[in-house]
């Protein structure tokens, strides 16, 4: 009898035993989070190839196109975390040919970009910038992220050499039964901007599930102030105007849409 007693005492404590390691709940890390750029065009869907209204004109585009760089997520205490070798290329593009024709860039929609090793905290503001900062935009040879000369988005016409296209937008105008090219785009070491958006409240990021962060990137915003039928092409050659679209992309396009 005394065995058997002792048999059982032992099973039972051995069963609280495993009990108590399954029910240990592993301690929280660093985590990761998806930021989506969902293009629009005021209140409507971004699509190519789709006609929208801005007053009196129609636009329908081919491509919009920009590079993310230099990610940052401000936690709750105001600390910085800079995510290393951030350069995204967010694009929703048709076929682009590249090197004068050598070959051509696939169509391609991308618009999410996922940070990963996010220190564990509550973080309640985003910054990025638009474009390529003066480091590697002087220097194309330089590589890290997603940097390449092979998607289309360098240009020998910024300056006396090869720098990053920052963004670009493209497609047509009409207005009045009459169509012109829109081609309008951003570079030169001036025009790189950075966008600060605060969060609706602080999301917390870590191993215990995947926090994503929903950004509108509004096209109709990055004309705005711009008359596109007297100034359908804007490039290096049009400076003025060109450093007012980089602004805007700097404080109108980009807006919080959801986080969760």
């Amino acid at each position: 009898m005394k065995k058997l007693l002792s048999i059982i005492s032992l099973s039972t404590l051995l069963f609280t035993s495993c009990s108590k390691d399954s029910d240990t709940v592993p301690a929280e890390a660093d985590g990761k989070a998806t930021v989506s750029f969902d293009a629009v065009f005021g209140s409507q869907d971004f699509a190519l190839n789709k006609d929208f209204t801005s007053g009196t004109k129609t636009l329908n585009f081919s491509k919009f196109r920009y590079w993310v760089s230099n990610v940052t997520l401000v936690n709750s205490k105001g600390e910085e975390y800079k995510v290393p070798n951030s350069y995204y290329l967010v694009e929703e593009t048709s076929a682009v040919p590249v090197q004068d024709g050598a070959f051509t860039y696939p169509a391609k929609k991308r618009e999410d970009v996922v940070l990963s090793n996010i220190p564990l905290g509550d973080y309640k503001t985003i910054k990025f910038s638009i474009g390529v900062d003066q480091k590697y935009n002087d220097n194309l040879s330089l590589q890290t992220g997603e940097l390449s000369q092979l998607n289309g988005m360098t240009n020998v016409s910024w300056m006396w050499m090869t720098s990053y296209i920052f963004s670009s937008v493209g497609g047509k105008v009409t207005e009045n039964g009459s169509s012109k090219t829109l081609l309008v785009e951003t570079g030169l070491n001036a025009n790189y901007k950075t966008v600060t958006l605060d969060l609706p409240q602080a999301v917390k990021i870590s191993s215990a599930k995947d926090t994503k962060i929903v950004l509108n990137a509004d096209v109709a915003k990055t004309i705005d102030g711009m008359d596109v039928v007297t100034n359908p092409v804007v490039g290096a050659s049009k400076a003025e105007i060109m450093a007012a679209v980089a602004t805007n992309y700097s404080t109108k396009v980009f807006s919080v849409k959801s986080v969760n």
